[in-house]
């Protein structure tokens, strides 16, 4: 299976809603594979995504800015649920970035609150990943700095404050769930290494595999799709969103970005 091949073909089969950031980006391919694998026919994929990105504001990473996935364009493309169509299947990831962006954890959570809603008006079958709690309260300092420092070099966040705001927001993910009836998935602190934000290369398969295994995959758990070192690349330089700012200026693309060899579209916002 060539997943970097294109073609026209305009059949579209069960919606699938990726919405995160680093870790959805870098290790988009696999999912992908994993989705090929365990899904008969053809998926629709949008995906709102891209590293550092943030769930409400615009972020920027060196020259290329993205909007907040609550204000990107997914929400207008999304389908209609029919009583003829597949339910949409919906993963919420990467959410801790805007802690360290400085949002508080009352307006990242009304961030996702909002997405959750759009959600549920198709219909969508939901899972939302935690903060890693866990390894961050592993952490030392001086780790804590070599990470800030490397990938949010504006923020002054201390690592108390930042691991009392992942506990309350994981807390409010928590409840909110139960009362909505959405899948949630713990980050174990074995899917981390020395990075305590960023998934272990060699945990990548496993814990994909969990958490998409909360979605009717039964294909999944026997799905062979391994990850593979150049994954990182593929969103970057294959997949253009819908709108982005690049070196000033505005640039928009249609949608979707890829059709590939399977008849699987890809959209990213």
């Amino acid at each position: 299976m060539n997943d970097l091949e294109v073609i026209e073909n305009p059949r579209s089969q069960r919606p699938v809603i990726l919405l995160g950031a680093s870790n959805l980006t870098r290790d988009f391919p696999l999912i992908l594979r994993l989705l090929q694998t365990s899904i008969d026919s053809p998926t629709d994929i949008f995906t709102a995504m891209g590293h550092g990105r943030s769930y409400g504001a615009w972020s920027r990473l060196l020259h290329r800015a993205l909007p907040g996935i609550t204000k990107s364009e997914l929400w207008d493309a999304l389908p209609e649920r029919t009583s003829e169509s597949h339910q949409p299947l919906a993963l919420l990831t990467d959410i801790g970035n805007d802690l360290i962006y400085g949002q508080s954890t009352d307006t990242i959570f009304g961030w996702v609150k909002d997405c959750v809603r759009q959600l549920q008006q198709i219909d969508a079958r939901i899972t939302i990943t935690l903060l890693p709690e866990e390894s961050l309260s592993r952490l030392s300092n001086l780790r804590f700095e070599l990470t800030r420092r490397l990938f949010f070099p504006t923020n002054p966040a201390s690592l108390t404050d930042l691991i009392q705001k992942v506990q309350r927001l994981n807390q409010q993910l928590l409840e909110f769930a139960v009362s909505n009836q959405i899948c949630i998935v713990e980050a174990s602190q074995d899917w981390y290494g020395f990075d305590p934000i960023h998934y272990r290369y060699s945990q990548r398969t496993l814990l994909w595999k969990l958490i998409l295994s909360t979605w009717p995959l039964p294909q999944l758990e026997h799905s062979p799709a391994k990850q593979r070192w150049y994954d990182t690349f593929y969103s970057v330089f294959h997949l253009k969103p819908a709108l982005k700012r690049q070196w000033g200026k505005t640039h928009h693309t249609p949608q979707p970005t890829r059709i590939l060899s399977d008849g699987t579209r890809i959209s990213m916002y």
